[in-house]
């Protein structure tokens, strides 16, 4: 099978080509709730993760909500 590199947050991770964003987070351990992607700086909405394909050299930054008062 075909791999891919993508970076996430400055690190690089190899995939299997096909992988979605819904799997990369599952895998990697990240919680669903508070956090926000954006794939290429374009934020992906959470409805849309399952859908989302990741390509070869695609860059992905996690933002974490911190909520205060």
């Amino acid at each position: 099978m075909i791999d891919i590199q993508v970076t996430l947050n400055q690190t690089i991770y190899t995939l299997s080509a096909g992988t979605t964003l819904a799997q990369l987070i599952s895998d990697i351990g990240f919680p669903e709730k508070g956090c926000v992607f954006a794939l290429n700086e374009q934020v992906i909405a959470k409805s849309r993760w399952q859908m989302t394909t990741l390509n070869d050299g695609d860059q992905i930054s996690l933002f974490q909500v911190i909520a205060g008062g």
